[in-house]
Order: C-alpha cells, then sequence, then structure tokens
C-alpha cells in the first residue's frame, strides 16, 4: 500500500456518509462514523494530558528530592547550636577553676543565662526556610494532584454497563463534564504552573541562601537564573505578537488573559465616561431614579 493510498484513507475515515431519507436506514455506518470519532477525540485528549501528568510527577520528584537537600541543610539552622552551650559552660567551669587555683575569696562567677536561651534564628535563614518549604509544598501539592489526574483520566475511559444507545449518551456527557469542569485547565494549565511557581520561589530561597555563604557565588547564580526567568517572561510576552508561536505556556496565556481583561476593562470605563459626556442629563436622571 502506497503512501497516496494511506493518505486516501485518513481523509476518508471519518467522512460522514449520505443522509438516507428516514433516519437509521443506513445500515449504522452514521454510528460507526460518530463512534470512531467520538474514540479519537477521547483518545488524543486523554494521552496527551496523561503525558503531562508523567511529565509533572517526574519532575516533581525530582525537584522534591532537591529540595528537601537544601532543607536538611538549613532547617538545622533554625534551632541553637548546643555547642554554644558547652562552650559557655566550660569558659564558666574554667573561670571557676582558675579562681579556686589562685586563692581568691572572690564571689564565684556565674553564667546569667545559656545561649540557648536566648537564641533567635536570624531573619534571613527565617526567610530562606520559609521559601524552601514553601517550594516544597507547592511540587509535593503538584504530585498530589498528578496522581489525581491519572485517577480522573481512568474514571473517564472506563466502560459503563448498558447498550451502545446509552453508552454514546454516557460518553457524551462525560465529554461535556470535561468542558464544563474545565479538566483540561486544570490538569494542563493550572498544575504545571504550580510547579513553576515553586521552582521560582526555590530560585530565589537558593540565591538568598548562597549569599549567607559568600556574596560572589549569590551575585554568580542568581545572574543565571535571572537570565533563565527573563527567557521564560520573553517567550510568553513573545506569543502576544505571534497567536502562532511555539512558546505557549501556562504563563503566556494567564498573560493574553489578563491584557484582555485589562483592555476590556478600560475600553468599557471609556464608553460610559464618554456616553456621560455626549449626555450627561440622562445620566443624572438615571441616577436619581437609582435612588
Amino acid at each position: 500500500m502506497t503512501t497516496q493510498d494511506l493518505g486516501v484513507q485518513t481523509q476518508t475515515a471519518f467522512e460522514l456518509p449520505p443522509l438516507p431519507k428516514e433516519f437509521g436506514q443506513d445500515d449504522g455506518k452514521f454510528y460507526r462514523s460518530y463512534d470512531a470519532f467520538a474514540d479519537e477525540m477521547d483518545d488524543d485528549m486523554v494521552k496527551g494530558l496523561k503525558e503531562q501528568l508523567d511529565g509533572i510527577l517526574i519532575f516533581a520528584g525530582l525537584f522534591a528530592g532537591v529540595n528537601s537537600g537544601f532543607l536538611a541543610l538549613t532547617l538545622p539552622l533554625m534551632n541553637p547550636d548546643p555547642a554554644h552551650d558547652t562552650n559557655a559552660l566550660l569558659r564558666e567551669n574554667n573561670a571557676i577553676l582558675l579562681q579556686l587555683a589562685s586563692g581568691r575569696n572572690d564571689t564565684l562567677p556565674s553564667l546569667a543565662a545559656l545561649p540557648s536561651e536566648t537564641f533567635e534564628p536570624a531573619d534571613k535563614v527565617l526567610s530562606i526556610n520559609v521559601l524552601f518549604s514553601v517550594s516544597l509544598t507547592f511540587a509535593i501539592i503538584s504530585s498530589f494532584l498528578a496522581v489525581l489526574g491519572r485517577q480522573w483520566l481512568y474514571d473517564y475511559g472506563r466502560q459503563r454497563r448498558g447498550g451502545a444507545e446509552s453508552q454514546r449518551w454516557k460518553r457524551l456527557r462525560r465529554f461535556l463534564g470535561t468542558k464544563r469542569w474545565h479538566l483540561a485547565f486544570v490538569l494542563d494549565d493550572f498544575l504545571p504552573s504550580i510547579l513553576q511557581f515553586g521552582l521560582i520561589i526555590f530560585c530565589i530561597s537558593l540565591t538568598i541562601y548562597l549569599g549567607t555563604l559568600h556574596p560572589i557565588l549569590s551575585n554568580v547564580v542568581g545572574a543565571f537564573m535571572g537570565a533563565g526567568l527573563a527567557m521564560l517572561v520573553g517567550t510568553a510576552i513573545g506569543t502576544l505578537w505571534d497567536p502562532f508561536c511555539p512558546f505557549q505556556t501556562p504563563l503566556s496565556r494567564a498573560i493574553a488573559w489578563i491584557i484582555r481583561f485589562c483592555v476590556f476593562y478600560v475600553l468599557e470605563v471609556l464608553m460610559k465616561a464618554w456616553m456621560i459626556f455626549e449626555n450627561p442629563h440622562s445620566h443624572y436622571s438615571a441616577m436619581v431614579a437609582e435612588y
């Protein structure tokens, strides 16, 4: 079979048969075409969303592991170091022994308070741990929602009981339910946005943490991270000029929605202002009627 033959078969695979004079007298050709077309739409949606969820699960697992490693380094900084208390007690003990060895009868020195009793974590350390924890939380939430999404898709494709006619109606209701409850938006836009936002927070917290070690290290890493963030925002903004730009992301769609909302709101305000300017008496009469 040649490629041309395959192309002809592809074009005519879902071609609707000619309508009969009375419905139901086409030997089931209409229903076969409908079932094939519905199968193709369901398979495309489920397959695409499953691939998206698989990628999110893999990346979220790796991301959570890296984030947990940094939290293992920064969380101990929130608690006092027991070595500081030990050193303070040793200094007090040495002072007492030195006083006794010299034969002085002065009052023995006493330690006012241990360092652990007055310890408070630095503001920068607190900020680093909060950001790392929030980033890890977003990774866990995205993983949990990805697992739920897999269960939702499995339930969507599961066969229900009933005859062929009942199966078609149930399939149509399920498909309309995904549109009504925005399943594709939740799994294809909202879920990746949570993971991307957590990654941005992680980059910020990592830059701050490296600043506590050495400023040059923080500046170098922060410059590369800033360049990556600028590339992300730049590609998202580029989709506004070219609707067929391949760099479509949840961020680009969110920016486009915000711009459309702002433009429509500004146009609505301008139209109202123009109507008031053209006919101020009618506007005043309408306000009086409302009150």
